[in-house]
């Protein structure tokens, strides 16, 4: 596991939190409780790891005043004025990353500091570069980051030979067709994610044998063309000993094409990345929301470290489910209950366990509890 946990002072409503991070962890709670803020705390280090290594590496003894970023290609978040605490004391927001490399400290003020604290330069040292180390845990080729606003059926789909080149598929997922059509006989880095069904390790096999838990009997074609920059995604189904014509993703279900970078993006990962996903359930049926638990519990079980933000009862339960059949170790699963308290603005996470039977430590008031209030409603 790459980063342990995150210290969060004095931003939006995390006037003070510290969420320990396990191999899976689930972030959840209602809207507007800090869920996306504490997202944002993460992409913020993504966002300016330049800032981050050209600190790393400069002397001990140096003040260092370096631009921090709050607008870019991970996160949007206009003026940093407006993004300070209403309770804060100071000007300071401060955001903490501790890693098995050390303690990484962003201080943002108006002098914008930047400051690293228990750093262990040690780990640059005997040869090694700067993307060896630390660095190495915000780069391209191990962070990966999927937005809840994803790629949506089309006619085609974006090209970038760049990105792929650097393993990733983009924050919106856009690059995924892409990444099927360049890297389909690419074998699966986590052997345990191979289906059940597939009779290889290769990513497109499993691709759509995964897809297929979703939509039954689906299969999937990915073209690239580099001439004209586009990329082309059909789909064909498998009925008795026949298969359908292709069809555009525009004449399939919209939930197939906005759930495949979430498929991919598992598919692809590799021991020691760290992958972030925002609302993996949108759009999908309820067994579809378990199946994809299942596969990040598979993932995070075998050294993909994946943070998740759901509203998803499904995937909760797929989570618990897998717990229960093996699928992932109580001990390498988290859950967070983000809520605020009446007449408050701040965030208070409150941490839940599951155990070996898939039961949990603990089941809040408004966690994942209105199944059960309308049905109370209705009863009496």
């Amino acid at each position: 596991m790459e980063i342990n946990s995150v210290k969060v002072k004095n931003f939006k409503s995390l006037k003070d939190v510290d969420i320990k991070l396990n191999n899976l962890t689930l972030i959840t709670g209602v809207n507007s409780s800090g869920k996306s803020s504490f997202i944002q705390s993460l992409l913020l280090f993504r966002q300016n790891r330049d800032v981050l290594i050209t600190s790393a590496l400069a002397p001990k003894s140096d003040l260092l005043t370096l631009h921090v970023s709050f607008n870019g290609t991970y996160i949007k978040l206009g003026d940093e004025t407006s993004l300070l605490s209403q309770s804060a004391f100071n000007d300071d927001m401060a955001f903490e990353l501790n890693t098995k490399f050390g303690d990484v400290i962003l201080l943002v003020n108006k002098k914008q500091e930047v400051n690293l604290n228990n750093f262990d330069k040690r780990a640059f040292a005997n040869g090694l570069n700067k993307f060896e180390t630390f660095a190495s845990i915000l780069s391209d080729n191990c962070f990966h980051y999927l937005s809840t606003s994803r790629m949506s059926p089309d006619h085609t789909f974006g090209f970038s030979q760049q990105d792929i080149n650097l393993d990733s598929i983009g924050v919106r997922g856009e690059f995924t067709a892409h990444y099927l059509a360049e890297k389909r006989h690419q074998e699966l880095k986590v052997k345990e994610l191979r289906h059940p069904e597939s009779k290889t390790l290769q990513l497109l096999e499993n691709t759509y044998k995964w897809l297929g838990e979703i939509s039954s009997g689906v299969s999937i074609l990915a073209s690239s063309d580099a001439s004209t920059q586009s990329v082309k995604l059909t789909y064909q189904y498998e009925y008795g000993d026949n298969t359908t014509s292709n069809y555009s993703s525009l004449n399939v279900g919209f939930g197939l094409t906005y759930v495949l970078p979430v498929i991919v993006l598992i598919l692809k990962s590799k021991p020691g990345d760290f992958v972030i996903i925002e609302n993996p359930e949108s759009h999908l049926h309820p067994a579809g929301q378990s199946k994809i638990a299942e596969m990040c519990a598979i993932a995070a079980n075998n050294g993909v470290q994946i943070i998740v933000e759901s509203h998803s009862d499904h995937f909760l339960n797929g989570l618990r489910v897998a717990t229960k059949n093996g699928k992932i170790s109580p001990e390498n699963s988290q859950i967070y209950f983000f809520k605020k308290d009446k007449d408050s603005l701040e965030t208070e996470p409150h941490s839940i366990n599951i155990d070996k039977d898939g039961k949990l430590s603990d089941w809040p008031k408004n966690f994942f509890d209105e199944w059960g209030n309308q049905l109370d409603k209705l009863l009496w």
